[in-house]
């Protein structure tokens, strides 16, 4: 016979916010204390929870029966095989087993692992056609245990609810970030989603707060964060934004490791313009980050700078409101549009379009009995979703996505169940590849010569429109909207020159096996039209690094046939005549100035591996 038991385990914070210990685990074993077994099994688990010591661990090894993890929702099911294990529906044991790195983030140190005793249970097991006895097992461990084995762990977690300040009903789907107010320099500490009843819950390690900008200066001053928060709606649009001094308030200041708190947001935090927009590429916006060359202005999120061009697959972002604000009652259609003259426009479609599933929104559904969220893409690896339907809760199988396709001349319709009043953010990913082509520039070139001016590879600006519509199949429609600020962004899609050659590898018809002694020349060839940076290096298990060598930021790049045995001014460290016998690495590594607008140029490194 076999018996399943279907659980929850979560931890509460306060009366009215708890937390499922994903990432731990649920262990059974057969009960200790046998006199006892009865009574124990019918006391109050709030009574018996305790942890388990070292010799209690010991003794509890040889009555071990199984384990079962615990799912991101709480989940756990424990499958016990009465033929293998010799269970025969009685009494067990259940223990929590935290480790010491649960709830899936990372700890500054390994602890010693946790494990908790919670109660000695006599499962209800009901029998199924399946030949299996089924019973269930919920509990919450007790917020005095649970927030003191947080403190154990260094975990710090924050709790709580976003509602209308004058309706106080609840606003789900928007983002909270969660700070600390510090002496030098304020700490981020995380941020998450609401869910249907405004809840969000936001967990971190507390090394998050004690960073400093001084290496010596490690510990936070008061002992425990001073919170402060803003909330944006999931297009990054700013709802609320509380001053930093607000964390040094006696409600917030220097906050306990379970922190419960309700903010609430004016107006709903309803965004009331009824407008689409195409309003951003990447990270930036079309109108104040990028400039009339179609270059960045400024690094934004980790990407970009001033003067980076763009390349690749680039996310067109803006805001498209689920109706038509001139025909209330039709859903919404949108499209990008591009040029490369500003003149002659063509759809972008599907032909231009990145093939990678890209989420636009997310939805509100039922899943498992309760709240979940369901993410829109566009993705034309998968089938369409029936439009604005919504799938029946079948967990526990994943949550499928709900599928958007353009058609055939780029229009994309807005899903009407959406969150937000309609796509906020990511509306489209384009391939910049498919209309501004690129490739090796390196073909034909030599190293150590300078790439002639006719042969010198450059990009091309490209102009993006965006048009919305109640009806894509009439052009003539009084509804179709063509926006009049056009996207600009200068695209390069040509890697750049990065050429490398030892000559006295294939010196006299050497076979590149040959020895190098008495000289080394390094040619060298760097060139493209946008390139950040490029650097000649040496290294070897002999040496280390070799410092001295060239680099440069300079427009293009350069090129050169350089002597390590003659580097003059270049002075090498350490010089050439004192690399021992070894085998050395020879690197160029170039740079460009390109972005997708999320991510720079990841860089090219060319090597030459030679004896000497």
């Amino acid at each position: 016979m076999n018996y399943i038991i279907k659980g929850n385990l979560r931890g509460l914070l306060c009366s009215d916010c708890e937390l499922p210990v994903a990432g731990t685990s649920v262990k059974v074993y057969r009960p200790s204390d046998q006199q006892n077994e009865t009574r124990l099994a019918v006391a109050d688990p709030k009574q018996t929870f305790h942890q388990v010591n070292d010799d209690e661990l010991k003794a509890k090894e040889r009555l071990f029966i199984t384990q079962a993890d615990v799912q991101e929702n709480g989940d756990f099911t424990i499958e016990i095989d009465g033929g293998k294990s010799g269970y025969e529906g009685g009494s067990i044991d259940v223990d929590w087993y935290c480790g010491n790195v649960p709830f899936k983030i990372p700890l500054p140190k390994k602890d010693p692992a946790l494990q908790f005793h919670i109660t000695t249970l006599q499962p209800l097991y009901k029998s199924s056609q399946e030949s299996a006895q089924y019973a269930r097992f919920d509990y919450k461990i007790d917020a005095k245990w649970f927030c003191r084995i947080l403190t154990l762990l260094d975990i710090w977690v924050v709790c709580g609810y976003v509602n209308d300040c004058e309706t106080q009903k609840p606003i789900p789907g928007v983002k909270v970030f969660a700070y600390d107010v510090d002496l030098l320099q304020d700490d981020y500490l995380g941020n998450a989603y609401t869910d249907n009843n405004g809840k969000f819950t936001i967990v971190y390690p507390g090394d998050n707060f004690r960073k400093t900008l001084l290496p010596w200066l490690n510990v936070e001053w008061p002992a425990g964060p001073d919170y402060y928060f803003r909330v944006e709606s999931s297009s990054g649009t700013v709802l609320l934004a509380e001053d930093r001094t607000r964390g040094r308030q006696n409600d917030r200041h220097n906050a306990n490791n379970c922190f419960c708190v309700k903010l609430c947001i004016k107006g709903g935090g309803i965004i009331t313009s009824d407008t689409p927009w195409f309003t951003s590429v990447g990270n930036f916006s079309i109108t104040s980050d990028i400039d009339g060359s179609g270059k960045t202005l400024i690094s934004k999120f980790g990407a970009g700078g001033t003067g980076y061009g763009f390349f690749g697959s680039v996310k067109l972002g803006g805001y498209a409101t689920k109706k038509v604000p001139t025909a209330p009652a039709s859903p919404l259609y949108y499209r990008f549009l591009f040029s490369t003259d500003n003149v002659n426009f063509s759809p972008v479609t599907t032909a231009q379009m990145e093939t990678t599933a890209l989420k636009v929104a997310s939805r509100q559904i039922t899943w498992n009995g309760t709240t979940a969220f369901q993410d829109v893409v566009i993705d034309i690896n998968q089938p369409a979703s029936v439009p604005d339907s919504v799938p029946v809760d079948n967990y526990p199988n994943p949550i499928p996505d709900h599928v958007l396709h353009p058609d055939v001349n780029g229009w994309v319709r807005v899903d009407q169940p959406a969150l937000d009043n309609g796509f906020y953010g990511s509306l489209f990913y384009l391939n910049t590849t498919t209309i501004i082509g690129g490739g090796d520039a390196s073909a034909g070139l030599t190293p150590g010569l300078a790439v002639p001016v006719a042969d010198q590879k450059n990009g091309r600006m490209l102009y993006i429109q965006f048009q919305t519509t109640d009806d894509p199949a009439n052009p003539g429609s009084p509804n179709l909207n063509t926006q009049s600020l056009i996207g600009k962004i200068y695209v390069n899609n040509w890697n750049e020159v990065n050429l490398l050659k030892l000559e006295e590898l294939f010196a006299g018809g050497g076979s590149g096996c040959t020895p190098v002694s008495g000289t080394a020349h390094a040619d060298y060839t760097v060139d493209h039209e946008l390139i950040a940076s490029w650097s000649l290096g040496v290294w070897s298990n002999a040496t280390g690094t070799v410092s001295g060598l060239p680099s440069g930021t300079t427009p293009r790049g350069d090129a050169k046939k350089f002597d390590m045995a003659s580097p003059s001014p270049f002075v090498l460290t350490p010089p050439f005549s004192a690399w021992p016998s070894c085998a050395y690495s020879l690197t160029l590594t170039t740079y460009r100035k390109l972005t997708t607008g999320e991510i720079n140029d990841w860089g090219k490194t060319n090597q030459v591996i030679f004896c000497k």
